[in-house]
């Protein structure tokens, strides 16, 4: 019996290991919405695969129209930005106010939301980021507030917002999307404003003022940015539902595939166990399962 027992929760264990993702990330994504109906899942969080671009739901927050912006911290926690729907056509964006959502990210719940606010007035913010080292929360802003494309700190707590500067200064100040490398590193991907987006760059950006450093052209504005922790930059085009890799060395896009109708506004990327550590805690289990049963049959034996 006891052996049996033990050997059960071998085979439990290794089972349990198997079943980890061969890729060391999970890549999720927060949906916007389009004006004209033709979108799904709206305001939800979702979890996109980097090979394919196929999109899996997982959940939404309470009464969230759109999410903007999405970023893990260092801690694992979840946070977003929100947005609702606007009047008209964009570009720009229509002119909404944004709250800061602490989300569950097994199920889409909402576990907390504030406000934004800048000096008293509720701000739009259209992506997020945090930095490593510091845990810093920062945002990008919409056109409610300073002013479009404006680079902004968010406290996690109270909501409150720093501005730092323009993202590019005033020839980018329409469209900007922020995502933080491994190394620190702030990217952006940029553009003026035309008859939409013109002129997009993937630029890195100085995180204490928001003046560009160095800058590449590409084909498209990415209005999803995101990097693996692996150092991949991902760029999604949101209404376009089309999800590419970008070289920083020039701006190069790589066709991934289509989110389909999922309009993907921003996306992060969270580390998942590997199958070794899982291994090494199960059997743990095991070992502890083992004197804890041999432990019991010592004691059966007794007079």
């Amino acid at each position: 019996m006891r052996t049996t027992t033990i050997a059960a929760l071998c085979v439990a264990v290794i089972g349990f290991a198997g079943t980890a993702s061969a890729e060391p990330f999970v890549m999720y994504g927060a949906n916007g919405g389009h004006n004209d109906g033709s979108s799904v899942n709206d305001g939800s969080v979702v979890v996109i695969d980097p090979i394919t671009a196929a999109v899996s739901l997982i959940g939404r927050p309470d009464d969230v129209a759109r999410l903007t912006g999405l970023a893990f911290d260092a801690s694992g926690t979840l946070w977003a930005t929100t947005l609702q729907p606007g009047f008209g056509t964009p570009p720009p964006p229509p002119a909404t106010t944004s709250s800061l959502v602490r989300i569950d990210p097994g199920t889409g719940a909402q576990l907390s939301s504030v406000a934004i606010t800048l000096a008293g007035l509720q701000l739009s913010v259209a992506d997020l980021a945090v930095q490593p080292v510091t845990d810093t929360l920062f945002g990008v802003t919409g056109p409610n507030g300073p002013g479009p494309a404006r680079l902004v700190t968010i406290d996690k707590t109270t909501g409150l917002a720093t501005l730092v500067g323009p993202v590019g200064g005033a020839a980018f100040e329409s469209f900007a999307s922020i995502a933080f490398s491994p190394t620190g590193t702030l990217y952006a991907s940029v553009a003026g404003f035309g008859n939409g987006p013109v002129n997009p760059l993937l630029a890195t950006v100085n995180p204490s003022t928001g003046g560009l450093l160095t800058s590449v052209p590409t084909v498209d504005f990415f209005g999803a940015l995101g990097i693996r922790p692996d150092g991949v930059i991902f760029g999604g085009t949101g209404d376009e539902a089309e999800l590419f890799t970008i070289s920083p060395l020039n701006g190069a896009q790589t066709l991934i595939g289509s989110t389909g109708r999922n309009y993907v506004g921003d996306f992060d990327f969270q580390r998942v166990p590997e199958p070794q550590t899982l291994m090494l805690f199960g059997t743990g289990l095991v070992v502890a399962a083992a004197r804890r049963w041999g432990g019991r049959v010592r004691s059966s034996r007794r007079p």
